[in-house]
């Protein structure tokens, strides 16, 4: 009862938001929805099998800097879009063959240095990248005749593709890849005697996390008009891991819900000045220390209460 009150109210919520917020708010609500979609791919990698990935910023600027290249160079966004998604994949392949045989904090070093590297190609491949002035007059999203224009449209489509995303992300969990995953994380020696090819569901959870990753990307190049490195660098990559932490890591509704608020409360706590820093990581460290669980295991428990009071 209280799980269909929550998604009942989320969704009501989510489908009346444009008729509430004024434009500069409901731009932030678009990057959380972006957020959102990289943090559910971040969940795959790290929520499920285990594996701590710092490339996510990585793989999301080598989406947006796809889309913006190709739709410069006259094509499609559609075709553009599909393309970035591949190229993230193909990025996520030749790092993920090397690093996941390796266990323990080899994969994060080597994921932070990769997102270095492409930080410092972004800078410095100007004539293709723009260097550290970034990448002008993005073609808009474009899904044939389907052409969002203003905040509101952004935000109607930018909604269906986390929609999209959140249900593909349900599909994979309940299917043998999302239990391979699963066993992985909670013990690879186990999932190994069981069968489970600890290696390979590794790298397809790794594909399949920047397939999100550059997918979001092409969307934000698309939308922003505008790109540039300082976006993709590893302290967004830090971020993104703290809202699948807050969230609750292994959950897609926590994802969801961490990637929003740790969006849009900076910008609710900005009338504090230079404090609004040191209560929002005074937020974020309450969090992590008062419920392991994150923000997804809080949730159902305020809205039971109040049921099982009136009982």
């Amino acid at each position: 009862m209280g799980r269909a009150l929550l998604i009942s109210a989320g969704t009501i919520a989510a489908l009346l938001a444009p008729l509430l917020l004024g434009s500069y708010f409901l731009e932030i609500v678009n990057i959380a929805i972006l957020n959102a979609m990289l943090v559910l791919g971040l969940n795959f990698v790290t929520g499920w099998t285990g594996q701590i990935n710092s490339g996510q910023a990585a793989f999301y600027g080598i989406g947006a800097y796809t889309t913006a290249i190709a739709t410069r160079a006259g094509a499609p966004w559609l075709a553009a879009s599909l393309l970035s998604a591949l190229a993230a994949a193909a990025a996520s392949l030749a790092l993920g063959l090397p690093t996941l045989r390796l266990r323990r904090s080899y994969p994060a070093m080597a994921t932070i240095g990769f997102g270095e590297i492409l930080r410092l190609i972004l800078v410095h491949w100007e004539p293709v990248t723009g260097g550290s002035s970034g990448l002008r007059h993005i073609a808009g999203i474009a899904i044939g005749p389907l052409a969002p224009d203003g905040q509101t449209q952004h935000y109607y489509l930018l909604l269906a593709a986390l929609a999209l995303a959140t249900v593909a992300a349900m599909r994979i969990r309940g299917s043998w890849l999302g239990r391979a995953m699963i066993a992985t994380r909670d013990s690879e020696i186990a999932a190994e005697l069981s069968g489970v090819d600890t290696v390979r569901t590794k790298l397809l959870a790794f594909m399949i996390g920047a397939i999100y990753a550059g997918l979001a990307g092409s969307f934000y190049a698309s939308y922003i008009g505008y790109i540039s490195p300082d976006t993709f660098t590893n302290r967004q990559a830090v971020l993104l891991f703290t809202m699948l932490i807050v969230g609750g890591t292994g959950s897609i509704p926590g994802a969801v819900i961490g990637a929003f608020a740790l969006t849009i409360l900076p910008e609710l706590l900005r009338f504090l000045g230079q404090w609004y820093l040191v209560i929002y990581g005074v937020g974020v460290i309450a969090v992590i220390i008062l419920a392991p669980g994150g923000m997804a295991a809080i949730l159902p428990r305020l809205v039971r209460r109040p049921a099982e009071r009136r009982r």
